[in-house]
């Protein structure tokens, strides 16, 4: 239940505000006080009991400590500006702050009464609790029109927009902005006399060479999401985050959306749908993957939402790389570049910083102790470096996952980058194996810290020259890559980069790592694996992978320099979306993981 807005007249208004205001005060000074009392119904209440005294031992006061209360609050948002509540007759500056209280506390009582916000008549009758205040009244008329008041289009040379909608034409919607619903809100377009190119809130419709074009605007501040529903980017924002914080499905999102806001004001009910949500989180993640680009997304007209997937891949997927993420480095993902170890903990170079109850055994020695490069290791354990079942036991998490008619198998494979090269270390990143016909795994490149700097989608296999030509694509210069590149299965892709050359360019900057969960599960006896891949040896071979720390009672330790478990940690997150991505399409799919 709420009460009406109070209807005072103009002149009643302006009288009160000239007798007990200053004549400078500001408009918007005014409002906040009128507002600061139909917003605390609950305190008038409490406040206009006090006044009107029932019960022997009740004093009659205008000055309540909760009117005094509201009066401090005011007097604490207007600051400096607290001034203008007084005539010059007041001699504000003349008052001591308790003084200065009581006054303003008389001003909102007085004010409150002559709005009609008290529970009792003129006569001090108790008429009726004072219930929350009614805005409906007052509500403004909204319209959804181009942030842009020219032509964009340098040949027009900024001519003006005309209004190109006729009057019987003009859609009238509902807006959702943030939780608050507005309905009627009016649509209108603008139109160049000259190229003819009509501007909307969220786009711009051109005339091309074949046909017209859709520009989606990153500038947008309204999103068009239905027929007759559009929203601001608060709320298409909050479903971004929504499905991402909380590994949400667009449906999901929508059943919280319409039980926490759907029907929350009496006035204005508006639901949303599944395919308005998704429509959301589609022309929010252009605006934002663009926006980072600075791209704005061109696209053709009257596309349905699949199809705008598709092409919005195509131009800002990267071919799945994150261009932001390129160069990234932080606390978790860089320290300063040491030449030398300052420990050698142990001479055999299999061993390693161990986990708790995770014991290497000790690697055998022989004439191939001494080799000086991964080359010459070449023929020792040439069979197998790799116990695949000990890997898919361990690593692969499988989940099944339907895409159109095929079976889609998630795997999480172990792949991460460590970047250590004279001050920088990065990761790269697990692997999302998908498996439909076409399609076997996903593979994903990223950073200690579990920053995602590319994925990619392998057809046939995850077979270690993929993963090669992957790592060129994103590292396609020396200064670019990383000193590290940390995978479950680096010495069989050490293996292929020495068989097929490849490893004359990559020796000049990396180093190939196995990461430390599945190196115990390698074959001891793979000499290659265990002396050229260990992943923190203490033999001092490899100083940027080992440093050494201090418990909380003083006492030394050997601790790995880089989290190689940050793929482990991302396919636990991933994992999260299974039940989402097993019903997406091939475009939806690509353009919801990219995101």
């Amino acid at each position: 239940t709420e009460d009406p807005f109070p209807a005072i007249s103009f002149k009643v208004m302006n009288n009160f505000v000239t007798a007990n205001f200053s004549s400078k005060i500001s408009l918007a000074t005014v409002l906040m006080v009128l507002f600061t009392l139909t917003d605390n119904p609950d305190l008038l209440n409490l406040h206009a009991r006090q006044k009107h005294p029932v019960h022997r031992g009740e004093q009659r006061t205008s000055t309540s400590g909760w009117i005094r209360s509201l009066a401090r609050g005011v007097q604490s948002q207007l600051g400096t500006k607290t001034q203008a509540l007084f005539t010059s007759s007041e001699h504000y500056g003349d008052l001591e702050d308790d003084e200065c209280i009581t006054a303003i506390a008389l001003k909102l009582d007085a004010f409150a009464e002559v709005l009609g916000l008290t529970p009792y008549n003129d006569k001090g009758k108790f008429q009726a609790k004072l219930q929350p205040v009614s805005y409906q009244n007052i509500q403004s008329v909204r319209t959804i029109c181009p942030s842009s008041f020219t032509c964009q289009v340098k040949a027009c040379e900024s001519r003006g927009l005309l209004q190109a909608t006729r009057p019987r034409d003009i859609p009238i919607v509902t807006l959702i902005k943030g939780s608050t619903i507005y309905q009627s809100v009016y649509v209108l377009s603008g139109k160049c006399s000259k190229c003819d190119s009509i501007y909307y809130a969220d786009h711009q419709r051109a005339k091309g060479s074949r046909g017209f074009v859709k520009t989606y605007l990153n500038s947008a501040q309204y999103l068009k999401i239905g027929q007759t529903t559009w929203v601001d980017r608060i709320f298409s924002n909050a479903v971004i985050s929504g499905i991402y914080s909380f590994h949400a499905s667009a449906a999901a999102y929508t059943e919280y959306w319409n039980h926490s806001f759907g029907d929350m004001d009496s006035q204005s009910r508006a639901w949303v749908t599944r395919r308005q949500i998704w429509q959301a989180f589609v022309q929010e993640s252009i605006r934002s993957i663009g926006s980072v680009s600075k791209i704005n997304l061109e696209l053709g007209d009257q596309l349905s939402i699949d199809e705008v997937t598709l092409e919005a891949f195509s131009i800002l997927g990267q071919k799945g790389q994150i261009r932001p993420a390129h160069g990234h480095e932080c606390a978790e993902c860089t320290q300063p570049y040491k030449a030398q170890s300052e420990f050698i903990a142990q001479q055999d170079p299999a061993a390693t910083v161990e986990d708790e109850i995770q014991h290497v055994p000790v690697l055998k020695s022989g004439s191939s102790i001494l080799a000086e490069s991964p080359e010459d290791n070449m023929d020792v354990d040439a069979d197998m470096d790799v116990d695949y079942a000990a890997v898919k036991m361990v690593t692969w998490i499988i989940l099944v996952v339907v895409h159109f008619v095929h079976t889609i198998i998630f795997t999480m494979v172990h792949a991460v980058v460590c970047m250590a090269a004279k001050a920088k270390e990065s990761i790269q990143l697990r692997h999302n194996y998908f498996g439909p016909s076409r399609f076997y795994c996903v593979e994903t490149i990223c950073a200690p810290c579990g920053v995602v700097i590319a994925w990619t989608k392998f057809d046939k296999a995850e077979s270690p020259t993929n993963i090669l030509q992957f790592l060129e694509d994103v590292y396609p210069t020396e200064e670019s890559r990383p000193a590290y590149i940390c995978i479950d299965k680096a010495c069989l892709v050490l293996r292929t980069s020495i068989a097929n050359k490849s490893w004359e360019m990559w020796s000049r900057t990396s180093r190939f790592i196995v990461d430390s969960y599945h190196y115990i599960n390698h074959r001891a006896t793979d000499y290659l694996c265990r002396k050229w891949c260990n992943p923190a040896p203490l033999d001092g071979s490899a100083p940027n992978l080992v440093v050494v720390a201090t418990d909380n009672n003083g006492k030394p330790y050997y601790q790995r320099a880089f989290n190689t478990q940050a793929s482990e940690q991302l396919n636990s997150w991933v994992g999260g979306f299974e039940s989402i991505l097993r019903r997406m399409t091939p475009g939806n799919f690509n353009w919801f993981l990219h995101v």
